[in-house]
Formats: C-alpha cells, structure tokens, sequence
C-alpha cells in the first residue's frame, strides 16, 4: 500500500513539473520576465542547456546518461522495498529526487534543455534560475542528508 502512494507522489510530482513547464512557456515566453516582488523574485524564462549555474553547457547526453543512471539506482531501491521495510523519510527523499530528475530529463531529452523560470535577487545579486524539479531534487537531497545524519543507528545494527 504504502508503495502505491509513493508511485503515486512521483506520478504527480512529475505531472505537476510537465505542466507548470507548458504554462512557462505559454505564458512567460513570449514576455521573457515578470517581476513579482521588485528587486527580490521574478518568473523569467530561460533554457539552459547546463546543471546549476549554466554549468557544462551543452553536455547534453552527459546529464541524460548520469539521470539514467541515478534512477535506476532509485528503481532498485524501490525493487528492495518490496521486500524490506525502509523508513517513509528515506522513500520520501528517493521518490522527490526521482520525480525531480525524471521532470527535468524530459526535458532535456524532448527539447535539448531544461526549462527555468524561478529567479531570486539577493541584496541585488541574481541567484540561479531554477524549476519546480530542481526544488524537487534539493529537497529530497535535504531529506536524504537528515536521514543519514539522524537515522536511529540501533535499529540499523538490529537489522
């Protein structure tokens, strides 16, 4: 049961960052930027063709070929749940960096880059542009670092 609800996440999670993508692109395209708190966060549409930052742009097949990887990483982990019980933080963390990782390969795969459109100014300098799957990939990286730092290491002794 509780498998059927993270295949479920990941099933919207994915979704939500496709759909959010085509709003961007329909609606922020055209205009390039929108500010929505001046001087602080703007929607402002870019293709990057890199990671974080822009970097390693246009290694295109390198990022689809360590997403492939990564996931099936995610896939066996999930294969290994079926068998033994993992704490709902750590599934939770895999399937945010899956859902993430998935999002923006589609991308990278349909259209040669990834779609960006949150961009944040801190004390006037430009932070990178990013997208909900990117958010997706930092929080279940997060998550996934708590469980290592906190996990309870009497019960992995026992296990």
């Amino acid at each position: 049961m509780l498998n059927t609800v993270f295949i479920l996440l990941f099933c919207f999670f994915v979704a939500e960052d496709i759909f959010l993508k085509q709003l961007v692109v329909k609606l922020l395209q055209p205009v390039g930027e929108v500010s929505v708190i001046n001087n602080f966060f703007y929607l402002t549409y870019v293709e990057n063709s890199g990671m974080a930052f822009g970097l390693l742009s246009g290694a295109r097949w390198l990022f689809v070929a360590f997403t492939v990887i990564i996931l099936a990483v995610i896939f066996a982990f999930f294969l290994k749940c079926r068998t033994k019980s993992y704490p709902v933080l750590l599934r939770l963390s895999a399937v945010m960096i899956a859902s993430g990782a998935v999002g923006n390969l589609i991308d990278r795969i349909r259209l040669g880059y990834v779609v960006d459109y949150l961009h944040f100014v801190f004390f006037g300098h430009s932070f990178a542009v990013f997208n909900f799957a990117d958010i997706l990939v930092v929080c279940g990286t997060g998550l996934l670092c708590l469980y290592i730092l906190f996990e309870d290491k009497s019960e992995v002794d026992k296990k």
